[in-house]
């Protein structure tokens, strides 16, 4: 009988479920998305003076930086245990058509990424404003202006960051090279890179490089300095899109 898209979908998820790591990272995410978020933000409230201070983004963002490289890993994972296992032989020949297998990947591992994401989003926020407000900063409700937008909006950065993981682990087929690449790319460029680079080339990684452009859908004080927040995501969705396009190119030709 061929294999339909259902099939393929199905077949992952048992593949991701029935894995015990994977639903153990998924869990270490949310909780270094919430722990270390809400501890920011207490610690950002208790530095409050004054001024301008968006409590959305500050309650996310301390947590996202731990989170990523579970998420990514995780996205890692999925593609390259198949290789080292010798897995992906038996995945083709159930599934031979290379674009639905990898198709069925991208879509189920990329909706898990995004419902861990919101929840964690969802959570992180209610915990951080309550760690705000303990700290003696002024917090905020779901119902004012941008909030929502950016709460949601982590959950989609999660998922985009957990399929650049995906897209690296088919590029690369080794674990350790992929994760190694990816805290490159998602934590070391845009964290460390704008302090050692010249001011004017610091500037563009800031504002351009796409984790950290992708990060403005959190933000509710605009950066005129900054791209906008759907804009910001765009340019992360846009890159994201581009190493799974890769991905499936070389997917396609290369042996197993």
């Amino acid at each position: 009988m061929r294999a339909t898209v259902a099939h393929a979908l199905r077949s992952e998820w048992t593949k991701f479920r029935t894995l015990p790591s994977n639903l153990t990272t998924l869990l270490i995410a949310v909780l270094l998305m919430t722990g270390p978020g809400t501890l920011t933000a207490y610690r950002a409230g208790e530095g409050y003076r004054g001024g301008v201070f968006d409590a959305t983004g500050i309650s996310m963002y301390g947590g996202f930086l731990f989170a990523q490289i579970a998420v990514g890993a995780l996205g890692v994972v999925v593609m390259t245990s198949e290789y080292a296992t010798g897995m992906i032989r038996t995945s083709l020949s159930v599934v031979p058509r290379r674009g639905r297998l990898l198709s069925a990947k991208v879509a189920l591992f990329g909706g898990v990424a995004l419902v861990a994401g919101e929840v964690a989003a969802f959570v992180t926020f209610l915990l951080g404003q309550s760690a705000i407000a303990a700290g003696g900063a002024p917090s905020v409700t779901l119902g004012q202006p941008g909030v929502l937008r950016a709460v949601a909006g982590m959950g989609l950065v999660w998922a985009l960051v957990g399929l650049t993981g995906v897209a690296l682990g088919c590029l690369l087929r080794d674990g350790m090279t992929a994760v190694t690449v990816l805290v490159a790319v998602n934590f070391i460029i845009p964290i460390i890179g704008p302090r050692l680079l010249p001011e004017s080339a610091g500037d563009l990684v800031t504002t351009y490089w796409p984790i950290s452009a992708g990060l403005q859908v959190i933000t509710t004080v605009q950066d005129p300095g900054r791209l906008a927040p759907w804009a910001g995501l765009g340019v992360l969705a846009g890159c994201t899109a581009v190493l799974l396009a890769a991905a499936f190119a070389l997917f396609r030709w290369r042996d197993a």
